[in-house]
């Protein structure tokens, strides 16, 4: 019997070299994801705003990092007032160049304490101006908001920010006025993102901390925010997801080329 001898072609350095390139960014994207830097920062840095409310820098967890007086308590003796704490972008430890779309890669808490004798809660705002004018908005410059409008946004002392199951509507800062349906319309940000995919690009002017503006809520409020911790989407991520099709892409090509040889 004749004896067939197969023969098994080598692999081209070049598709050696770039498996190998692919390889070092899937092990780079690992270790950033499991390295994502957690930035707290310092309520005593942040701005008060709103109006009908009394703020006052009082002792905190942070004063040993952030200084004497360190987390910021707002009274308000109506819930009808309002009142926020305002992280900029600008201040210390805060991601740079955060957008929309970078913010549905990270998450967000507080380290609160609230006291309401009505039925309010805290809430979050995020800021941004939405360039392309595509929200129906009064102008391309007008401030945006998105408010964080839900039932319950407390766990014990912790205001979280997910932006999959956290609900925002759309609020023009700038006119006064809610956008896309109404106050009662509400998305999460990644639902936001879906439908109006060019956000993602707007530049996120800071992450505020709200009370009060309810209605049908007579009762007094206090704030007292001792932290805000911001933890972003590590930057190697989308290279890491990148590097994952590819490899996809280098399966399936030498598939079809052990099929057209067989």
């Amino acid at each position: 019997m004749k004896m067939l001898t197969y023969y098994r072609r080598p692999e081209s350095r070049p598709s050696r070299r770039f498996a190998f390139m692919i390889a070092l960014a899937l092990v780079g994207g690992l270790a950033a994801s499991s390295m994502a830097t957690a930035n707290t920062l310092c309520p005593n840095q942040a701005t008060v705003g709103g109006f009908g409310n009394t703020a006052s820098a009082v002792s905190g967890p942070l004063d040993g990092t952030c200084g004497t007086n360190s987390a910021e308590k707002i009274d308000i003796a109506d819930s009808t007032n309002y009142g926020k704490l305002q992280f900029q972008s600008g201040i210390t430890g805060f991601p740079t160049g955060l957008t929309l779309g970078g913010l549905s890669g990270i998450s967000a808490s507080a380290n609160v304490l609230f006291t309401s004798n009505g039925t309010d809660q805290p809430y979050f705002l995020l800021p941004f101006v939405d360039s392309s004018d595509s929200l129906g908005q009064g102008s391309a410059t007008d401030q945006i908001l998105l408010i964080e409008f839900q039932a319950n946004t407390l766990s014990g002392n912790t205001l979280g920010l997910n932006p999959s199951t956290t609900l925002f509507n759309l609020y023009d800062n700038t006119t006064n006025s809610y956008l896309q349906g109404g106050q009662s319309v509400t998305k999460t940000l990644d639902g936001w993102l879906s439908t109006f995919a060019v956000l993602g690009a707007d530049q996120l002017q800071g992450i505020w901390i709200g009370e009060g503006l309810t209605g049908g809520d007579t009762g007094a409020d206090s704030l007292t925010v001792n932290s805000l911790t911001v933890t972003p989407l590590p930057a190697a991520l989308p290279l890491f997801a990148t590097g994952l099709g590819a490899l996809g892409l280098l399966g399936r090509r030498r598939k079809r080329k052990a099929q057209a040889t067989a």
